[in-house]
């Protein structure tokens, strides 16, 4: 009796708690097959199945449509990239409120900048300037004429930014 107890002591616990060996056999073997399910649709893994993605059915209605599977990978590198454009757009509106005009005849007291001195100013301290403006716009932090701004040909063009926006309020994802 007192064998049994000592070697009690010594038995490891199962992978997940005191399971017996032929239930860790089989939790692999489904995990196994679920990651051979997924490959199969994968169009970069070495046993992708062209009828099989063809058959998968995607609904765009569906709320994770387009967007990558929750907890990978690709999420936290999307999540990550969201936040250093967050940082950089409040970096840029710091940059217009600094360097801009403000316009006193406007009820919100809205800030101006002409794109050439904006390029001059930022392309210090990165060359995205243009793209981070059309993310600004789209967020609705500043407005200006046109879809593109190019620089020389669109030198004087007006950014507007209202200072009453909080980047705070905006979700960047």
């Amino acid at each position: 009796m007192a064998e049994e107890n000592d070697q009690s002591k010594f038995r490891l616990p199962g992978l997940y708690g005191n399971t017996d060996l032929n239930s860790r056999i089989n939790m692999f073997q489904e995990q196994a097959e679920k990651h051979k399910e997924k490959q199969k649709l994968n169009p970069f893994s070495g046993s992708f199945d062209a009828v099989a993605a063809a058959k998968q059915k995607l609904n765009k209605e569906d709320p994770n449509y387009g967007k990558p599977v929750e907890g990978s990978k690709t999420e936290q590198r999307g999540k990550q990239a969201s936040q250093l454009i967050a940082n950089e757009i409040k970096l840029l509106t710091e940059i217009i409120q600094k360097h801009g005009t403000m316009n006193e005849e406007s009820d919100n007291k809205e800030v101006t900048i002409k794109f050439k001195e904006l390029f001059e100013l930022y392309k210090v301290i990165s060359s995205k300037i243009v793209g981070l403006l059309l993310r600004a716009r789209k967020h609705g932090l500043v407005r200006f004429e046109g879809e593109m701004l190019y620089q020389g040909r669109d030198d004087n063009v007006i950014i507007t930014m209202d200072p009453s926006i909080k980047l705070e309020d905006i979700n960047f994802d």
